[in-house]
């Protein structure tokens, strides 16, 4: 059937579209796209809809609306990703995930999958509207890590260590808090707050830094023994005018991790540079000399 040219399917698309990412719980509400790609999303853990980035005054019942399909089924991760009029397919097994980084830079969201393979699954979304994001980052969790121990599984409640970052990261606190709140089993394992750094190099950069410094944003690690969790800023390193309205959290399941290593920062002096090293990828953040990261991962991955 038609209205005015378009089908009714179009036109029920367009009409539901939005900057938001929806659950799909029945074919229905499939994409036209990916309605040949045999997906019952009644079968499957999770089915989401990753809209375009395009604004609602420029869409149109014609087009096809959503950039990516998210499957969480029963023993994989399976993403369908448009490529114009069509899309390509990606399968992941659980035990393939080794990393997953998921932040927010005002309205501007952005997951992104590491698997073993050295491919990387990334979603952008509205920032305003990241729960249901969050769920799948909940979910893939449960669903890659070994379960509980007898021996791992007695939680201690304990109030929340002060961290000791500053007024202007009160909101990075928080988020270690609810993490807590949500998750007892996770124990601090640092809390650095934010600082000056010197770069290296010659005099004219050590100037200009005086007048332009450069800041090492906040980060807090935390750790269950299963996985090891940092809580930062999108961008680790600032300059005066740029924002730092962002957070950002990096996990990686322990039996992922294959080494760490500790470098000189090649840019900043008294930094090092951790490199935590698993199949298909390296995830890499700033440190000061004589923090406690570096020390507690090395002793976390052996």
């Amino acid at each position: 059937m038609q209205v005015y040219g378009h089908t009714v399917e179009c036109i029920a698309e367009y009409n539901a579209f939005g900057p938001w990412i929806d659950e799909v719980r029945t074919v229905d509400d499939l994409p036209r796209l990916y309605r040949d790609a045999g997906i019952d999303p009644a079968s499957q853990r999770l089915v989401l809809k990753v809209p375009r980035e395009i604004a609602r005054r420029d869409a149109t019942p014609q087009m096809h609306l959503y950039d990516s399909l998210i499957i969480v089924g029963q023993d994989e991760l399976l993403v369908l990703a448009r490529t114009q009029d069509s899309y390509t397919t990606m399968r992941t097994p659980f035990e393939d995930i080794v990393a997953l980084e998921n932040s927010i830079a005002l309205l501007d969201g952005r997951l992104v999958v590491h698997t073993a393979d050295g491919r990387t699954i990334s979603v952008t979304y509205n920032g305003a509207a990241g729960a249901p994001v969050r769920s799948l980052v909940q979910l893939l969790r449960e669903l890659y890590l070994p379960r509980r121990s007898d021996a791992t599984a007695e939680v201690v409640e304990q109030d929340p260590p002060q961290l000791g970052l500053g007024r202007k990261d009160v909101d990075l606190a928080r988020s270690y808090e609810l993490v807590l709140l949500s998750e007892p089993g996770m124990r601090l394992v640092s809390a650095i707050p934010r600082r000056i750094v010197t770069p290296r190099g010659n005099n004219f950069r050590r100037a200009l830094n005086l007048a332009w410094p450069v800041t090492l944003q906040a980060s807090i690690m935390i750790s269950d023994g299963r996985e090891v969790q940092i809580l930062h800023r999108r961008r680790w390193f600032t300059r005066p005018g740029d924002n730092t309205l962002s957070k950002g959290r990096t996990i990686l399941p322990m039996s992922r991790i294959r080494t760490v290593d500790v470098d000189q920062h090649a840019q900043y002096e008294k930094l090092y540079l951790v490199s935590i090293r698993t199949p298909g990828t390296t995830v890499r953040f700033p440190t000061p000399v004589g923090s406690e990261s570096s020390e507690a991962l090395a002793q976390l991955s052996n």
